[in-house]
């Protein structure tokens, strides 16, 4: 195994779906797992949303599914992007669930269920505002009138997404609430019964419980992150990212750290070598901004983060090869978290956990320290 490791605490992860889910009973919740459960692993997580009660999976592509099915998960599984056509077999194959935006590719998809003597589930999908997949409003239950008519199909969802459920002003999502809910009523007075209504995303979650409908979709607070506003769940983050010293060296004043010399020791310091780098996820826009810790202290990240290495100047602290270096997580009395480094990339905290690469082995526990009291407002004082 590497050196450097993400480490998932599957108990926390089990107490995050639990908080969620006493939060919104008696909604069903379709626990997003896409981009590799954000980076926690999506075989491991799956599994675990599953044996804690989860209606449904959320992934972004075909892929992700099959993965799935092939690991032996057998709950529901909702494809959140939109089917191709040259995909509809594999729907079917499968036995995934599909977002309903386009007529002819529902045409398609029913033809290839057919032809299996099998019928796919579909939610379709509104555009209420976000502009990137769905059906207009005003569209909806003609669309939903044809897509009836479509032996091999069976419409079970009706769902839109927030684009701002994570902003201060709820203004744009109440305006993409009313235009949903005016189709959803359109809808039932069509004589049409769909069991799974869902909106609510994790910011909307804890921010607008008149949002949840049938069935709730959280995602970043099932892995430990709150959103901004809203409903305080109990809910800590469940991965850290681990690596160990592989290297050190004394440097005299005025020597340079890694490529295009972008730091150069002003007095005489230890620079040790920790082997991660933006080929891991570690991106390089972390350059000159970073820490780590080490025997529980914060040092910098110094000089350009390489391909799969970083330097830190640790002073005159007393280091080993094999000592511990946590970038993302806890140690001793010290934490940096994803909004800490979501804020030095000047992203946030899903490209942050989602961005970890594959390249890094998964190690599953029971278990690991958490600071409590280590509030982002304290972590954005340091940025």
């Amino acid at each position: 195994m590497r050196a450097t490791v993400a480490v998932v605490d599957v108990e926390q992860l089990r107490q995050n779906f639990r908080a969620v889910q006493r939060y919104v009973e008696p909604r069903a919740i379709l626990a997003i797992v896409k981009a590799n459960a954000y980076g926690h692993g999506l075989i491991e997580c799956a599994e675990i949303f599953r044996q804690e009660g989860a209606t449904m999976l959320g992934v972004a592509f075909v892929q992700e599914g099959i993965q799935l099915r092939q690991a032996g998960n057998p709950l529901p599984i909702l494809v959140l992007t939109p089917p191709q056509a040259e995909e509809v077999e594999l729907y079917v194959q499968f036995e995934l669930q599909a977002l309903a935006c386009s007529l002819p590719v529902m045409e398609r998809l029913a033809a290839a269920a057919r032809r299996k003597r099998k019928s796919v589930p579909v939610h379709i999908a509104v555009d209420t505002g976000m502009h990137r997949e769905g059906i207009e409003p005003p569209l909806v239950v003609e669309f939903l009138d044809r897509l009836s008519k479509l032996e091999g199909l069976e419409v079970v969802g009706l769902c839109t997404h927030f684009a701002t459920a994570d902003e201060p002003d709820p203004s744009f999502l109440w305006e993409q609430w009313r235009q949903f809910r005016e189709v959803v009523q359109r809808v039932s007075k069509g004589g049409y019964r769909i069991p799974y209504i869902h909106a609510a995303n994790s910011a909307a979650l804890v921010r607008f419980p008149e949002t949840w409908g049938t069935m709730v979709r959280p995602g970043l607070l099932l892995y430990g992150y709150q959103p901004w506003g809203g409903e305080r769940l109990s809910v800590k983050p469940v991965l850290q990212l681990k690596s160990r010293i592989i290297e050190y060296r004394r440097l005299r004043p005025g020597e340079w750290v890694s490529y295009h010399r972008l730091y150069r020791v002003e007095r005489e310091t230890t620079i040790v070598t920790v082997p991660i780098g933006y080929a891991d996820g570690y991106r390089y826009t972390l350059t000159g901004r970073a820490e780590c810790l080490i025997h529980g202290r914060r040092f910098p990240v110094v000089g350009a983060v390489c391909m799969d290495k970083i330097m830190v100047d640790v002073g005159d602290e007393p280091v080993q090869v094999g000592d511990e270096v946590v970038l993302l997580g806890s140690q001793g009395e010290g934490a940096i978290w994803a909004e800490e480094l979501a804020c030095w990339m000047r992203s946030i905290p899903y490209e942050v956990l989602s961005g970890i690469s594959t390249s890094v082995p998964r190690v599953y526990q029971h278990g690991h320290p958490y600071d409590a009291d280590e509030s982002l407002q304290s972590a954005l004082a340091r940025v």
